[in-house]
């Protein structure tokens, strides 16, 4: 951490009048984005065991590990990233600032990796993580991200927002992983929650992706699945996982833009962005008809 950002931290740490999560953050977003992601990583810090106090704890490296493949730093440029470019896109595409947003989701929302960076734009009471693996939704407990995380399907035909709907909604890293009918009943489910022109990001894998290593390096499946991707739009490997009403939701997945639209109903595809800091994670922008 650079010297002029501990001297802020040690300010907002001083300051009586910043009481509350919510009055942190304020003070926080006067950093730049990356400055205020450093911040919310390093949490819980010692020397600041007021600030620490108020703000969520950072999941564990290893936690950070299990779910993404990497941790600290590295993981950092990635999610910061992602969330230029969800900020950028959305002003682009609906006319209107992040900041604006009034209600935000976060579809696979993990230990709350991207959540946290999300603070950065809006109140912490305007954003709502979902996820269907219970111990992501523990994590978020554990870290103190509050009540707005909760447990969704597998299979959804709803989400658990009530009657939410939402300005913008993202998927990072989550139909990279899902099955034709996790897909589709994902779209369908988050088409209900969303404001008419309001906008979902999701991430998808290219047909470069299968050239990586990974259980698929058998030539003929590698082959397999990247005709499927080229003459189908659509290609999914199953991980060893146990099977959801007959259906093995979880893998590796590939889809091309025509798939999109084809398959996509209620949703037009407005915009495709790339970070080189993680090459294989498409960003898709969708407008919801």
């Amino acid at each position: 951490m650079l010297s002029y950002v501990r001297g802020w931290l040690k300010a907002v740490e001083d300051d009586p009048a910043i009481a509350s999560r919510d009055a942190a953050f304020a003070a926080l977003r006067t950093l730049g984005l990356d400055d205020f992601g450093e911040a919310l990583m390093l949490m819980p810090l010692p020397e600041f065991p007021r600030l620490s106090a108020l703000l969520p704890a950072m999941a564990s490296p290893e936690v950070q590990e299990e779910w993404t493949g990497e941790s600290g730093y590295d993981l950092l440029r990635k999610s910061c990233s992602f969330v230029r470019s969800l900020s950028y896109n959305y002003a682009r595409i609906s006319g209107r600032q992040l900041s604006d947003a009034t209600a935000i989701l976060d579809y696979g929302c993990g230990y709350g990796r991207i959540a946290r960076l999300l603070y950065y734009f809006v109140a912490t009471d305007r954003v709502i993580g979902v996820d269907p693996w219970d111990r992501s939704i523990a994590e978020c407990e554990a870290a103190g991200l509050g009540p707005g995380f909760r447990l969704s399907g597998y299979l959804p035909e709803s989400l658990p927002v009530a009657e939410t709907i939402f300005d913008l909604a993202y998927a990072f890293s989550v139909f990279t992983h899902l099955s034709h009918r996790a897909t589709l009943a994902a779209v369908e489910a988050l088409r209900r929650h969303m404001k008419p022109g309001g906008v979902l990001c999701i991430t998808v894998r290219p047909l470069e992706y299968w050239d990586r290593e990974g259980p698929w390096q058998a030539p003929e499946v590698r082959d397999r699945l990247k005709q499927h991707h080229v003459g189908q739009g659509f290609a999914f490997v199953p991980h060893d996982r146990p099977p959801i009403d007959g259906d093995v939701t979880y893998g590796d997945t590939s889809m091309s833009f025509e798939w999109i639209d084809h398959n996509m109903v209620g949703w037009t595809r407005v915009g495709v962005d790339r970070s080189l800091e993680d090459p294989y994670q498409i960003y898709v922008f969708l407008r919801a008809g």
